[in-house]
């Protein structure tokens, strides 16, 4: 890693070098962009443990880095445990014995920072002072971005780039520019320490998460060996004695004390580090990507630690700024959509993370009735978007005319189906391979659903299976047609799909 030997010139710039900064340099450096990650210098202050679900691996291979995490020898964690809106426990294993990663964040960040040099991306260490932008460009692939980088006694440098992704986290050096939004529900404040025992932990699942609600808060525990756990409580910083000149380590004794479970992990342990605090209030933005830039990861939005989905949602976002920020730089003329396609799935992505942290909050509030859950079991009220692209299936097959057009399909002796006057082809952002694409999807309306524009309905394409509906007399054989040509689907999912055609007027048995 350099200190200060910074390029004047980079495609594109990278400010922060934690998991979303990392994982998209080390996507757009293999796809041939030269790419500039500026990353604070590492301290000796710690960092978190953090829980990633087996679903990472997915993204771990996309980026090109699930070898060297595996390498790494992080924990391997076979599910959760929790203690959620009763004093019943609750035991999860991830299914089909799949296995998650038990992270220290700054061991697990430098393991991605390594691999995203090792694809000859340009790792500077150094303070970001400032972000300038032209002002005539509106979008990605057309601008010049200006990054002001210094160390503590270095003088500022300043590289020109086409894009510059704000990678920074909370810190925001773009987000903070006027994008964040913060809701009304109160502020969330985790308090951590680690944790030894030279025995260890008599656990019946020593690997697993544990998390545990109290009155007015919640604990949880991340394993990092046999024996060292970490140990986080996550308090309303205005209900503790913080503000007041409280000390940090009384109250996060006080706080563990709280709880049932979890204080019984302090018995005969040593707490190798005094307490510390992060804030871990939620919030989102206004939009995603303006002029030569995008928010990624927890720049751009923060989801509420209980899901264990925040770093899975921050290498997301970096696969999905990647392939933006290709875009862009390839085909300018599709800059304006594919900037559009990323605000739209970022808060989508945002929006489904808040609703289901909100029925989190709402089963503890059922028990405490407390101002820490009810203030946050309506968060999707108060940050959350909505999901232009969704489909409620279930409302879908109440539908009585999705449930008399499948009737019809059981009787009917032929078929002889053609597009029907209802029928509305769109062209929509999507996704082909390294690029937003303008794709075709059918604009349908139902009674219980409203309108939506679709392309896949459990994996069915929908304008492919319009186009060939009419080459076939016989539903079982438009099905193994179907089958031949594109990507298998099972028979339910076939019909349900053509009876959604038929049901919405895209397509009419004549």
């Amino acid at each position: 890693m350099t200190r200060l030997r910074v390029p004047s010139t980079s495609d594109v710039v990278i400010v922060g070098g934690g998991p979303a900064g990392a994982a998209a340099a080390n996507v757009l450096s293999a796809w041939g962009h030269a790419v500039l990650l500026l990353t604070k210098s590492e301290d000796t202050a710690p960092t978190l443990a953090e829980s990633l679900p087996p679903s990472c691996r997915k993204l771990f291979r996309a980026i090109g880095v699930l070898e060297a995490i595996d390498k790494a020898k992080f924990l391997r964690s076979t599910g959760n445990t929790f203690w959620w809106g009763s004093d019943e426990l609750r035991s999860e294993r991830f299914t089909d014995g799949e296995l998650g990663y038990q992270v220290i964040r700054r061991e697990f960040d430098r393991v991605l920072r390594t691999q995203a040099e090792n694809k000859n991306v340009t790792v500077v260490q150094g303070t970001v002072k400032r972000v300038e932008f032209d002002t005539g460009e509106m979008s990605l692939g057309g601008g010049t971005v200006h990054v002001m980088a210094g160390g503590e006694h270095a003088n500022p440098v300043v590289v020109s780039a086409r894009a510059v992704l704000d990678c920074s986290g909370r810190a925001g050096v773009i987000a903070r520019q006027g994008f964040r939004r913060y809701g009304s529900a109160p502020a969330t404040l985790a308090i951590a320490g680690v944790w030894e025992r030279p025995d260890g932990w008599s656990l019946a699942e020593p690997t697993h998460t544990l998390v545990e609600a109290y009155r007015d808060g919640w604990a949880w525990s991340v394993p990092v060996s046999a024996m060292r756990r970490y140990l986080t409580v996550m308090v309303d910083p205005r209900e503790t004695d913080l503000d007041r000149g409280g000390q940090l380590a009384v109250t996060y004794r006080r706080e563990l004390a709280k709880t049932r479970q979890i204080s019984r992990l302090t018995d005969h342990a040593r707490l190798t580090t005094e307490p510390w605090a992060c804030d871990a209030s939620v919030y989102s933005a206004d939009r995603y990507a303006g002029p030569a830039f995008l928010l990624v990861g927890d720049a751009a939005s923060f989801i509420d630690p209980l899901s264990s989905f925040g770093v899975k949602k921050a290498i997301a976002s970096a696969w999905m700024a990647a392939i933006v920020t290709n875009t862009c730089l390839v085909k300018p003329e599709m800059a304006e959509a594919a900037c559009e396609f990323y605000t739209a799935r970022e808060s989508e992505v945002f929006s489904s993370y808040a609703v289901q942290a909100a029925e989190y909050f709402r089963d503890v509030a059922a028990k405490h009735d407390h101002p820490f859950w009810t203030g946050r079991s309506d968060l999707e009220d108060d940050l959350g978007f909505g999901s232009p692209a969704a489909i409620d299936l279930d409302a879908l097959r109440l539908d009585p005319a999705m449930q008399a057009a499948f009737a019809d399909l059981k009787v009917w002796p032929e078929i002889t189906l053609a597009p029907g006057d209802r029928l509305q082809v769109e062209r929509w952002p999507g996704i082909a391979g390294r690029e937003v694409v303008l794709e075709e999807r059918l604009g349908l309306e139902m009674s219980t659903v409203g309108r939506v524009a679709l392309r896949f309905v459990r994996g069915v394409d929908l304008p492919a299976l319009v186009r060939m509906a009419g080459d076939h007399r016989q539903v079982p054989d438009l099905f193994e047609a179907y089958n031949q040509r594109y990507s298998e689907v099972n028979l339910p999912d076939f019909l349900g799909a053509l009876s959604l055609l038929l049901a919405s007027g895209a397509l009419r048995n004549t």
